[in-house]
């Protein structure tokens, strides 16, 4: 059906469309010039931005589906309607590996209405070697293979560094310093897809420039103190990519932490999935670390502020470390508005604010241009008809900002209606529109034509299987697009 979305104040950081009033026009799913409609939806005084896409959240881990039953982690349907209402259209999942790929994908074609992706975490155990030699070119064609043969978005290091349980001369471990400078040259030089890392408080310390290169993820995660905060700030400073990884008490929840150690907590779940150490699942229900963590995360969220034109900063909060997903109402709400603030943190805050743009920037354009997502993100001609429409203006405040922002009005996915007047259209969930996203890299042949099938064959054979036996099918993923 074509529609126009008529009368809308119309938020879109990409185009440099900042509150002005629009009309835009939907056929075939797509953002088109102006046309006839055959539906008018009215959004005078209400917001209208580009559908959201949360650049980091676990929804897929392999994991959390036990966890379901024992910290009750919300399903997969309640993960996609939980979404929706907030105007988001897609989710990325940031931790699959090689040995998981398979089941993420299932996981993730099960929740409906938004679109997915996945982010490939590496593990360096499988590529030691190479660093050791500073084989960078390899690691390119092996890099490129993975990315394929596991339909991943991109790709993240979950450890800088290589450790090994002996310490005899043939066990030496590789530090995060050789391993960063070894990726650092590897981005430069060779032509791959942007790296992300996985903030932890020790890998603030290493050399910022380097850092800068790469995209971290959650950066709050890593800081802990003073200097390591300053140390995130100048990676703003000189440009780098992050997302935020906000800290708040989740609403009814503790928070669950997603790590090698568990948190003070009666149960806790252990599973391995292929990184250095099993990944450990447990409650965090020590206020005051995470009160901590809030002030720290809250304050460089509100700094961040100055470097928003220069470097490209999206939202997280590494859901469910920092906070669950369905808590980001009342992080925006307190990042719009300096009186909602009170339940993030009692401590003393930047006097600043996001106006509803930079909102708009940090929730869709900064994360379309993270993941490579050129159709999303924003409400140019051509873009996915992913439209959020919000019953909210700049002086919208208090609680009734935080609802509305947990309700949106009115949410068309592919130009589909999946929000009608704040509920779920029963008739229409967007199982037809979805679809996953990744970059086809076509390296298969290349890299069974070189020295590189070796360096594959023996990463395969760590896991007892061979190559076509970790491929992810394309059953899981169903109608996918490239980026």
């Amino acid at each position: 059906m074509k529609t126009c979305i008529k009368n809308g104040t119309v938020y879109d950081p990409l185009n440099g469309v900042d509150g002005e009033k629009m009309d835009i026009f939907i056929a075939d799913g797509k953002i088109v010039e102006e046309i006839k409609p055959e539906e008018i939806l009215d959004a005078a005084d209400k917001t209208v931005m580009p559908g959201g896409i949360d650049v980091h959240s676990h929804v897929a881990t392999y994991g959390l589906n036990l966890t379901r039953f024992t910290f009750g982690f919300p399903t997969v349907a309640e993960i996609g309607h939980t979404y929706a209402r907030m105007g988001y259209t897609h989710v990325n999942e940031p931790l699959m590996t090689l040995n998981t790929a398979s089941y993420v994908h299932h996981e993730l074609s099960s929740i409906p209405v938004v679109d997915t992706s996945a982010v490939l975490v590496l593990s360096l155990y499988d590529i030691e070697k190479e660093i050791r030699e500073g084989d960078k070119g390899s690691v390119k064609h092996v890099i490129l293979f993975l990315l394929d043969l596991t339909k991943s978005i991109s790709v993240k290091i979950y450890d800088a560094g290589v450790r090994y349980a002996k310490k005899g001369f043939f066990y030496r471990d590789i530090g995060e310093k050789k391993c960063l400078n070894f990726f650092y040259e590897l981005i430069n030089s060779w032509e791959v897809p942007k790296i992300q890392l996985r903030t932890y408080p020790e890998l603030l310390d290493e050399d910022t420039d380097v850092l800068s290169a790469f995209c971290l993820a959650h950066i709050a995660s890593g800081i802990d103190n003073d200097e390591r905060y300053e140390a995130a700030r100048e990676v703003l400073r000189k440009g780098g990519a992050v997302d935020l990884g906000i800290f708040s008490p989740s609403e009814n929840e503790e928070n669950i932490r997603i790590g090698y150690s568990a948190a003070e907590s009666e149960n806790f779940i252990s599973v391995d999935i292929g990184l250095e150490k099993p990944l450990i699942f447990s409650k965090v229900n020590d206020k005051k670390r995470v009160d901590e963590k809030a002030f720290y995360s809250i304050r460089f969220a509100l700094e961040a502020l100055e470097y928003l034109k220069s470097c490209c900063i999206s939202f997280s909060t590494d859901s469910p470390n920092g906070c669950f997903f369905s808590s980001y109402p009342k992080i925006f709400a307190g990042l719009l508005n300096r009186g909602n603030r009170k339940e993030l943190t009692n401590e003393e805050l930047p006097d600043v604010e996001y106006s509803l743009y930079e909102l708009a920037e940090i929730t869709r354009t900064n994360p379309a241009r993270q993941l490579g997502l050129k159709n999303k993100g924003h409400l140019g001609i051509g873009a996915d008809a992913d439209i959020a429409v919000y019953d909210i203006g700049e002086h919208t405040d208090g609680r009734e900002l935080e609802e509305r922002l947990r309700n949106c009005s009115y949410l068309l996915k592919g130009g589909e209606m999946v929000i009608y007047e704040g509920k779920l259209n029963k008739d229409s969930d967007g199982v037809e529109k979805k679809r996953f996203y990744f970059e086809p890299k076509g390296t298969k042949e290349e890299v069974e034509n070189t020295k590189e099938r070796e360096m594959i064959e023996r990463i395969c054979n760590r896991r007892s299987f061979r190559a076509e036996h970790l491929k992810v099918d394309d059953c899981f993923i169903g109608t996918s697009e490239g980026v």
